[in-house]
């Protein structure tokens, strides 16, 4: 199975045997590391393959008790070091415990790990491994693994549901089927605490290759071409159900964190408040959880608002186009964003174009939202987009982008939006972009003529690319602009 769509899988061995023939090296020492002085920290488990506990990333994050031992356990050799080292059937290392530990260390800062290296050779020993997890006061456990056989998860079924104050959540698979009709566990199974989860791309639909089912999956979650860590400390990119799981981890460990008294019920009942969803893909039981980086102590606000008027006469324009320009990132100037808008407009002019009503926002939101990611996006958005009757084309001023497939400038016109429509109508550039005036008038076109067609022609405004001196618009071009952006009521014709 490719790294890009890696799921643990565990029913291969239940003898107590590891595998025919494989001989495990012994686990490395445990380096020191200075007490955790983390302010409002909470415990989260991993059960997976364990974790590279001698990168120092890692092991400065690891709970330990007060002799210095990891609170966390291995219970596959049933000892204090739960290295990263479980093989599949072939005997191959697949070190899938440490990426998924980082994305969880990334996105929660505030969270001590508890590891534990999955009992393989003995799956009833789940139930020892939520009862250690109870006692050092874990409330979250994040399980980015499944197998085929439910024999292999009934110790699991009856210890989680011991545990009632425990929140388990588990990954869909990654086998491109529906887990009602052909399960996985622990997913299939039916536990008032846990939250199973699978991954969604950057059409806000569910990705290639994972599971679903409308029973079975509480929701989808932005997980593919994650940033992670690799077992040796490089970084790398990874995609999946399992790296949904320590992003929702992550939000529930906020939300605990904020309020400690939270029940299992009334965690759930905030992430249904806030994500679920009924018009999400029909193959999930409550939606997409587009955010997983949500935290209600983030502020995101208008810092300032300015109008843009151009320098330039007019006078022969036949359509007016808003705009609600946001900034994102103080990297882009107002005397830079004003010389692209100035040299964009000339641009479009041609087709007999202004701007108009043009509002310059500065906003000030969390680092991660300075980014275009789709899920995320719908989070700023929300919170300061312009609303109303009159339609004004989004052009947002960002820092970079998060996208599985990176542009420098993106546009979102109503083709390419029908399952992320907080980005209907939007242009994002970012900091990378090279002739930023012809690619903003070049992805205004893209929103007008609701198209996303290029063309051919080395001096031509939509060609594939720019090149510097790609600036013209043929007539017939033109009037694919003003006819479709007039029906759908983003531009209005000029009164003389």
């Amino acid at each position: 199975m490719p790294e890009a769509l890696q799921i643990l899988q565990v029913a291969l061995v239940t003898t107590g045997v590891l595998l025919a023939g494989f001989a495990r090296a012994q686990d490395p020492p445990l380096p020191p590391a200075e007490p955790l002085t983390l302010s409002g920290s909470v415990r989260v488990t991993l059960v997976d393959s364990g974790v590279n506990y001698q990168l120092p990333a890692i092991n400065a994050r690891l709970a330990r008790q007060e002799d210095g031992t990891l609170v966390g356990y291995d219970f596959w050799d049933m000892d204090k070091l739960p290295y990263d080292a479980s093989p599949d059937a072939q005997g191959r290392v697949q070190r899938h415990g440490t990426r998924t530990a980082s994305v969880l260390l990334r996105e929660a800062p505030f969270v001590e790990l508890v590891p534990y290296r999955y009992p393989r050779p003995d799956m009833r020993r789940m139930a020892e491994l939520l009862d250690h997890a109870a006692r050092h006061q874990v409330r979250i456990i994040g399980m980015p693994l499944g197998g085929n056989r439910q024999e292999d998860w009934q110790a699991f079924a009856v210890a989680a549901q011991e545990h009632p104050d425990m929140l388990f959540i588990v990954s869909a698979g990654n086998n491109g089927r529906d887990i009602d009709q052909q399960p996985v566990y622990p997913a299939a199974l039916d536990l008032p605490n846990m939250l199973v989860v699978t991954s969604a791309d950057d059409f806000g639909l569910l990705a290639d290759g994972v599971n679903w089912g409308r029973g079975s999956v509480d929701y989808m979650v932005p997980a593919e071409f994650v940033p992670v860590t690799r077992f040796d400390g490089s970084p790398s990119f990874a995609s999946g159900s399992s790296y949904a799981v320590p992003r929702v981890a992550a939000l529930a460990a906020r939300l605990i964190r904020d309020k400690p008294s939270l029940s299992v019920a009334q965690l759930l009942t905030l992430i249904r408040n806030r994500f679920a969803n009924g018009a999400a893909p029909a193959q999930l039981k409550s939606g997409y959880l587009y955010d997983p980086r949500y935290d209600p102590e983030h502020e995101i606000e208008i810092t300032s608002v300015d109008s843009w008027e151009s320098s330039r006469s007019m006078d022969d324009a036949q359509m007016s186009l808003a705009l609600d320009v946001m900034i994102l990132d103080d990297a882009w100037t107002q005397s830079e964003v004003g010389r692209v808008l100035e040299r964009a407009e000339t641009l479009l002019s041609v087709c007999g174009i202004r701007f108009s009503a043009v509002q310059l926002r500065q906003v000030s939101a969390p680092d991660y939202l300075r980014d275009l990611e789709t899920g995320a996006s719908r989070t700023l958005m929300d919170a300061v987009r312009l609303s109303g009757a009159d339609k004004r084309v989004a052009v947002v001023f960002a820092r970079d982008t998060g996208m599985s497939t990176p542009f420098d400038a993106e546009a979102f016109g109503k083709g390419n939006t029908r399952s992320r429509s907080w980005l209907t109508d939007s242009v994002w550039l970012t900091l990378a972009l090279q002739d930023r005036d012809i690619a903003l008038a070049h992805e205004l076109f893209h929103v007008l003529s609701n198209s996303g067609a290029h063309v051919q022609s080395e001096a031509n405004l939509m060609l594939d690319r720019t090149t510097g001196s790609n600036r013209t618009l043929e007539a017939a071009q033109c009037e694919l602009a003003r006819t479709v952006s007039l029906e759908a009521g983003l531009t209005v014709r000029v009164e003389k």
